[in-house]
């Protein structure tokens, strides 16, 4: 008798053919994604409640990728991101952010974010809006000075207020003037070290500067410190020269001076420089405060040497 062959159904068969083409596309996907890699311009950043930062695609491997990304924080009460990859502080912890490429949800990275606590008691912030009132000897007489009302900022007017930035902290909002406005400047190659000078920042406690300064020196991973233009010359970093009156050698020197006040806030004047001929900054701008105890400033007098 003749053995009968069973026919396998060809349904079965090509059932067989799909899956296997399913598993041989997922591999070649699997290799892919761990070739392909995200590069961003920065891979940690430490800011203060309230304070932005502008995440920035690089570079993508392989380059047909193109740059468009999606932007997820994983701890939105500690800082959220936009769709445009805005990071902005919300309170104190630590967060990540998971960067994928559109193309290809795959090759991902990760930005990790720190928000520093904050020292200072919500109830009664430290800052001085009026200056005390010192009592003189009754015999002693003192004349009157009416000085001359400086050309400062005027507050923002009513129908610009929501779309102001306001800051929880000054600390914040002093690192957002730094990064928006001197970036470019601390970026250059020839700035591998950053000295800030925070002595006329009356509004800052010293645990303030330090958060600041810290800030600062995360942000642009490069050594920073707090020292005045006088010990910087002092110790030899700043030198002398008859070209560009004074160079910072292979540094950028911050410096941020707070002026008068009055009910509203007070003014300032904020400025970056490598050396005498060429310095970014402003000198007529105001920190105002309002009801919540947020800041925002508004900035004038711009220069450029």
């Amino acid at each position: 008798m003749k053995k009968q062959v069973k026919k396998v159904p060809i349904c079965f068969i090509m059932m067989l053919a799909l899956v296997f083409a399913c598993v041989l596309k997922n591999e070649v996907n699997i290799q892919a994604a761990s070739k392909g890699k995200i590069i961003m311009n920065q891979s940690k950043i430490s800011l203060a409640p309230g304070s932005k930062f502008q995440l920035k695609v690089k570079k993508i491997k392989p380059s047909k990728l193109g740059r468009t990304v999606t932007f997820k924080s994983n701890k939105k009460k500690v800082a959220v991101v936009s769709k445009k990859g805005v990071v902005r502080a919300k309170k104190a912890g630590k967060a990540k952010i998971v960067i994928a490429s559109k193309k290809n949800k795959r090759i991902k990275t990760t930005v990790m974010v720190m928000v520093q606590e904050n020292k200072k008691e919500k109830k009664k912030p430290s800052y001085t809006v009026n200056p005390p009132v010192t009592q003189k000897p009754e015999n002693s007489v003192s004349p009157v000075i009416t000085p001359e009302p400086p050309e400062h900022p005027p507050a923002p007017s009513k129908e610009s207020a929501d779309d102001i930035e306001t800051f929880d902290h000054l600390t914040g909002m002093y690192f957002d003037i730094i990064s928006k406005e001197f970036t470019r400047v601390i970026n250059t190659g020839i700035v591998n070290r950053i000295a800030i000078d925070l002595s006329e920042c009356t509004s800052l406690s010293d645990s303030d500067k330090q958060i600041l300064t810290g800030l600062i020196s995360e942000t642009y991973e490069k050594e920073t410190v707090q020292k005045t233009m006088d010990e910087l010359k002092a110790e030899g970093s700043v030198v002398e020269d008859d070209t560009y009156g004074f160079v910072f050698q292979g540094g950028a020197f911050i410096k941020i001076r707070e002026m008068e006040r009055d009910s509203s806030g007070f003014f300032f004047q904020i400025s970056c420089a490598v050396n005498g001929l060429s310095a970014d900054g402003f000198d007529h701008c105001k920190a105002f405060v309002n009801r919540d105890n947020k800041w925002y400033y508004k900035l004038d007098g711009k220069f450029l040497s």
